[in-house]
Order: C-alpha cells, then structure tokens, then sequence
C-alpha cells in the first residue's frame, strides 16, 4: 500500500461470477480521494455485489480492487479499517438496545478511544436528538433507526463511507443535513463517499462524477451534468442508459 495512492476507490477489471452467472463484468473505476461519488442502476444490476467487493465481504472471480491502494483480497483488515457501510444489509439495529449501546458496542470492538465521547459527536453529526439517545431503538422511527446507521458508520473515521440508499426514510431538512455532513466530511478531511441511491435529486446535488451500470457492466462514468442540464434530462438519459442493455445478462461458457 502507498499513503500516495491517487485514488480513494480503484478497480481494473472487476467480475464476480455465481456459478455460470455473471452478476458484475468487467468493471474498472476510478474515484478520487475526497471525491463524493455516485453508483447508480436498476434493481439487480450488480450496484450491491460491487459494494460488498469493494467492502471485503465478498471475494471477486477476476479483476483487482484497491482502496486507498490496498487491495481487497490481500490486505482486507487494512481495508475495513478505511471503511464505514450503509446499507440493507448492514441496517438492523438492535432494537432492545439504545442508540448509546449500540454505538458503544461498536466503538469498543473496534478499540476506538474515549468510545463515549465518540458515541455522543457521531450521534450530534447524524442529528439525533439528545432526548432519544437512552431510549430503546426499537422505538424510533425510520428515519432515527437510520441515523444511528449512519452515525455508526461515521465512527472510527473512515475514509471512504459507502452508503446505500442512506436518507431513505429521512423527512426533507434530516435530508439536507446528511448532505451537508457529507459535503463537509469531503472538504474537511478528504473523506470519499460512494453513494448508491435511487434518489436522481441527491445524486445530482451532491455527486459530481458518476458511474452506471446495467446488467453488471459500466455503461457511463463521467461528469453528472453531462447528462443533462436539469432534473427532468438528467433523468431522461439516466433512464436510456439504464434500460439500454434489455439482453440477458452474460453467462460463462
């Protein structure tokens, strides 16, 4: 691993494979440290067997990845201590525990200092509110249960967060606080988030490159105001790059 790596997120060649089924194909990206970056597709189209690569929880069949220059397959504790995740799979708080607890647990797992100071400044970054911190999760809302999510993925100061769908279940202003956190995270500290959303305004709000895949395969990664000059023609060619690969998807012979 080199300290100077240029990119945060770096991958030539990426496939996983489920028997004959190839579910991501050939897929290389760059993303800049500090960048926030969008991942977009359809249901299905490879978005999640990315992330859980990029993340360690999942071997590739081919291809390399590196985070920070690490790579995935090589050196995966160095590269889990660079990240924090959102996403379904990792969203399933515990719901006899309070906010306090469940970061505490996870603060003290992964030997973070001072865990209830760190608890207490996640929990202030997410924006939830003091008066629920001690009470069950199980009796929060959606939108709470999610903050917690994400106020867990924010310990240990990662360097690159990957979210997916992240302020699902967020009302409006809880919205826009996020995307600032994340806007300040990137400036401030050069964290990289790679966002996975289907929300079209929060991708053009926040990210400035994006990546699209369809069926397993990048079929557009460049500048997000290249496909289009407003909401309505940003999704327009979104939707075309989307749908544009309607074959069934490779399979190994």
């Amino acid at each position: 691993m080199s300290e100077a790596a240029d990119y945060a997120v770096e991958t030539d060649g990426l496939t996983r494979a489920f028997g004959r089924f190839v579910a991501v194909d050939d897929v290389t990206l760059r993303v800049p440290k500090g960048q926030l970056f969008g991942f977009l597709g359809l249901n299905g189209a490879g978005k999640t067997t990315t992330i859980r690569i990029l993340t360690t929880l999942l071997p590739p069949s081919g291809g390399t990845a590196r985070l920070w220059g690490y790579d995935v397959v090589r050196e995966p504790l160095a590269v889990r201590r660079l990240v924090g995740l959102v996403s379904d799979e990792t969203s399933k708080s515990q719901s006899t525990w309070t906010a306090r607890e469940y970061l505490t647990y996870f603060a003290r797992i992964r030997h973070i200092p001072n865990p209830g100071e760190v608890v207490e400044r996640s929990l202030d970054d997410v924006g939830l509110d003091g008066s629920f911190r001690g009470k069950l999760i199980g009796t929060y809302s959606t939108g709470m249960k999610r903050r917690v999510e994400i106020a867990r993925a924010l310990m240990g100061s990662p360097k690159v967060l990957f979210l997916d769908e992240p302020t699902r279940g967020l009302d409006l202003p809880a919205k826009r606080e996020m995307w600032n956190l994340l806007r300040r995270l990137a400036a401030n500290e050069q964290v990289t988030t790679f966002l996975s959303s289907h929300d079209t305004q929060e991708i053009r709000t926040l990210c400035s490159q994006i990546s699209v895949i369809a069926k397993g395969r990048i079929v557009y990664t460049g500048a997000t105001d290249q496909l289009g000059a407003d909401l309505d023609a940003f999704e327009e060619r979104l939707v075309e790059l989307l749908l544009q690969q309607r074959s069934v998807r490779k399979t190994l012979v």
